[in-house]
């Protein structure tokens, strides 16, 4: 709410599938010096959050796939990878916000833009194979 306040359209990147370096720029000049701190702020509560979504996800996991080796490993695997890729996104967005404006990284954006992406595909991955598991479970009762 605070960054949207700032800038009604500002959709913070991590929360997106895809963005550009140029889209991530334009989004940090109209949240200007206040807007960026914030941003920096908001990823090191995300560490936490990311840490803590980590054993959200092995214990789900672990509880609804009992039984069904080897889902529950593939799933820490994915879950684990997926919590890699979202602190790595935060390092490598808030370099380059703490760059901004003085300098625009846009090599390391694009790399947090992929990251990102991957993201997103591997909770996209850890949810499918939660229900997928969960379907298994439900056929062997």
């Amino acid at each position: 709410p605070a960054l949207r306040a700032l800038d009604a359209d500002f959709q913070c990147p991590d929360m997106r599938f895809h963005y550009t370096p140029q889209e991530l720029f334009d989004g940090l000049d109209r949240l200007g010096a206040k807007g960026r701190a914030q941003l920096m702020r908001l990823w090191w509560a995300d560490t936490g959050l990311s840490l803590s979504l980590l054993a959200v996800m092995a214990a789900a996991a672990h509880n609804s796939m009992a039984g069904l080796a080897p889902l529950p490993t593939a799933m820490d695997a994915a879950a684990c990878l997926r919590a890699v890729a979202d602190l790595l996104e935060n390092a490598l967005l808030a370099h380059a916000v703490s760059a901004y404006p003085g300098r625009r990284q846009e090599g390391t954006v694009q790399m947090a833009a992929a990251v990102t992406a991957a993201k997103w595909c591997l909770t996209g991955l850890w949810v499918a194979g939660l229900f997928g598991g969960l379907v298994l479970r439900a056929a062997r009762l």
